[in-house]
């Protein structure tokens, strides 16, 4: 079954109805390079060749149409959604103006709790909600813990807006002291803009 899928017959057909696939759905620079190609698989079908020579120029040719193919629909991805990028790079840009700052711990009622509070200030020109946090736990450098939390107490976090915001970790009933961290830092995970008129 190898050696037929393999073969030179199969392997042109392939590549004849993948060139009809993509003359009619590709850019005609694309189509024009597909033509050029076309062509040359007919000189090499009516060269007199030996077998094994065409059996490779034909795989040759078969590897040049999917690469053009993998370029066509990386290009098409690209062109055909600028709303996703634009919305990705407002999101960045924004994400670069919220701040965290004055971490640290602070004592709770009970022992087997660990708390963290900080400062969060949008210095952006952007409403936003739906602001998740992620919490990274450290003890002596390393990662003992982490947690994914929403800011459920910000229902909008408007421009030049700043909160203090605290998160609690329970520790481990026994020896609560052998869990509890040193060093917990806070990054942004996500959050969604709103349009305010």
């Amino acid at each position: 079954m190898w050696k037929i899928i393999n073969s030179p017959i199969v392997i042109t057909i392939i590549a004849i109805a993948a060139l009809f696939i993509l003359r009619a759905t590709t850019k005609p620079k694309l189509a024009s390079e597909i033509r050029g190609a076309y062509t040359e698989l007919n000189a090499i079908i009516e060269d007199g060749g030996s077998d094994a020579e065409k059996n490779k120029a034909i795989q040759k040719f078969a590897q040049e149409i999917a690469t053009q193919i993998r370029e066509g629909f990386s290009e098409g991805f690209r062109s055909n959604n600028p709303q996703k990028d634009d919305k990705d790079k407002v999101y960045l840009a924004t994400k670069q103006k919220i701040n965290i700052s004055d971490i640290k711990f602070v004592k709770t009622d009970s022992p087997t709790n660990e708390k963290v509070v900080f400062v969060l200030k949008n210095n952006s020109d952007k409403f936003i909600n739906n602001l998740k946090l992620n919490y990274e736990y450290y003890k002596q450098g390393k990662l003992i813990d982490c947690k994914n939390d929403w800011a459920y107490e910000i229902k909008i976090f408007e421009p030049n807006q700043e909160i203090a915001l605290g998160n609690q970790r329970i520790l481990a009933q026994e020896e609560p002291n052998n869990y509890r961290s040193d060093e917990v830092k806070i990054n942004i995970t996500s959050f969604d803009t709103v349009q305010m008129e």
